[in-house]
């Protein structure tokens, strides 16, 4: 290392201040340009100090003594690189062999975490996974060096594609005590180009190919509050996200569940709101939830359902829809049939009234969802889980005309959440690489196993009475048993 410092002393210093020279001398200059100029000379340096000290590091194996009895030289100076952010890394070490088991290996790469087939370092990939989040692949790939290198967006996706995003749950010293929480529950609708390979999308009945998937979003939350003194805007308090695609409903509300057993005292609990449009999925959470948890239909699905079966009414729609919640207030479900009776009497089309019907069943289906604010204050909190889907999965999904895989739509609502959750990037490759390692633990752990076991048929073996017993004379049945004893060592 000390040699890339001198190095920047002698040769690195003097294109600083000519950097610093030409800023002051040219008028065409500006101080972002001047800025990215003086980062050049000193993303060098970093570039020189890793490869002498990897290099450094591969000189201490080829001197130590351990290396010497156990491994060696095979091949010297073999060039190799990868992608930092601060540029690429080019250095050479030395391809050894083992003299017990034959196996090659670069010993100053393994110390460093350096696999074979690295192309990029941690770094970039933490720097492209949150560009990723909010802009596309290739623009991420664009940003996450900090020099004029460049990932394609394919590495990029690849990255996104193999992360392993668990659910945020912190650990708590001490349980939050609330009375009531609520949780916000929607999905967003996403276009898929294909589910895990091209071409594998189904083709309906209608002619259409089945090319849409739905990732959910759940967002639990403790109350709201206004942004700042004066502020016409609000915001939720302790809020906490959600959201992938599952293969059961229940998973997202496992996770859920989870989540409030470990971050609030359930005996100081009494009541849990989940708001929604009133899908299967998002009143499957009772049945998890418990006793306490309670459905509440969001205003504004439900205002929007009325209107579709009203809005052919003309002038009279204000009337009508005045009618109907008047008819919800008092809880006279008959007053808010007699609206949609009327409505169909007007009806111009079979649709219309089709429409009528679904909205009447779907009133009468949730009824009590519907009327629960009417006794119960805290089920009057307002839902507002179209905005949260919006914001957290549509601006990155669906907002644009995007083709996704499933894989990607799963990874990347996943993703959005954690990262809204205040999850650091860093902790998932670390998670990623830990991972890994578990995984090698375990293959290696099961081939140790089965030695074992192995080793164990044979000592049995070798101990069976009729083993022993099958010599006429002891001293026989004493040679075999030690002849057998050393085929197990």
């Amino acid at each position: 290392m000390h040699i890339s410092i001198q190095q920047f002393m002698e040769i690195g210093i003097k294109k600083i201040e000519k950097v610093v020279e030409s800023f002051i001398n040219d008028d065409q200059m500006n101080i972002g340009e001047f800025v990215l100029e003086l980062g050049k000379p000193l993303q060098e340096l970093q570039r020189e100090i890793i490869a002498e000290t990897i290099e450094g590091i591969d000189e201490v194996y080829r001197k130590s003594a351990y290396r010497i009895n156990h491994y060696v030289v095979e091949r010297a100076r073999v060039p190799n690189s990868f992608t930092s952010t601060c540029g690429e890394i080019k250095y050479k070490r030395t391809y050894f062999k083992s003299k017990e088991t034959g196996e090659f290996i670069f010993l100053a790469d393994k110390a460093c975490g350096i696999t074979k087939n690295m192309r990029k370092s941690e770094d970039v990939v933490i720097e492209a996974i949150k560009h990723v989040v909010d802009t596309s692949y290739r623009i991420s790939g664009e940003h996450a060096t900090h020099t004029e290198d460049i990932i394609s967006k394919q590495a990029v996706m690849k990255e996104v594609h193999s992360l392993e995003i668990p659910a945020l749950i912190p650990f708590v010293k001490k349980k939050r005590q609330v009375k009531v929480l609520y949780i916000n529950a929607d999905e967003d609708h996403v276009s898929l180009q294909f589910n895990n390979k091209k071409g594998d999308l189904k083709v309906g009945e209608n002619g259409y190919k089945s090319n849409t998937i739905e990732p959910r979003l759940a967002c639990i939350f403790e109350d709201v509050e206004k942004e700042s003194q004066g502020s016409k805007r609000n915001r939720l308090i302790g809020k906490h996200y959600f959201a992938g695609v599952y293969k059961k409903s229940e998973d997202l509300w496992e996770e859920v569940l989870e989540y409030i057993d470990a971050v609030y005292d359930e005996d100081y609990l009494e009541h849990i709101y989940i708001m929604g449009d009133g899908a299967s999925w998002i009143k499957s959470g009772m049945d998890v939830l418990g006793a306490k948890c309670y459905f509440v239909l969001d205003k504004f699905h439900l205002n929007q359902a009325i209107m579709r079966a009203i809005g052919h009414l003309g002038d009279s729609v204000s009337d009508a829809r005045k009618a109907i919640y008047d008819g919800i207030r008092s809880e006279d479900k008959k007053a808010v049939n007699t609206v949609f009776d009327i409505a169909l009497e007007y009806s111009d089309s079979e649709n219309r009234k089709e429409q009528i019907r679904r909205t009447r069943v779907y009133i009468s289906n949730h009824w009590e969802a519907i009327i629960r604010p009417n006794h119960d204050e805290y089920a009057r909190m307002g839902c507002s889980a179209e905005g949260q889907v919006s914001h957290l999965l549509s601006s990155r999904l669906s907002s644009r005309p995007l083709g996704w895989s499933k894989k990607g739509v799963t990874k990347m609502a996943r993703l959005r959440a954690y990262v809204a959750n205040d999850g650091k990037v860093c902790d998932l490759i670390k998670y990623k690489q830990e991972k890994q390692h578990r995984m090698i633990q375990d293959e290696i752990k099961i081939e140790v196993d089965k030695e074992i076991k192995r080793k164990q048929k044979t000592y049995t073996d070798v101990w069976n009475h009729q083993t022993v017993a099958g010599s006429t004379r002891l001293v026989d049945g004493m040679y075999c048993l030690t002849k057998k004893l050393r085929g197990i060592i």
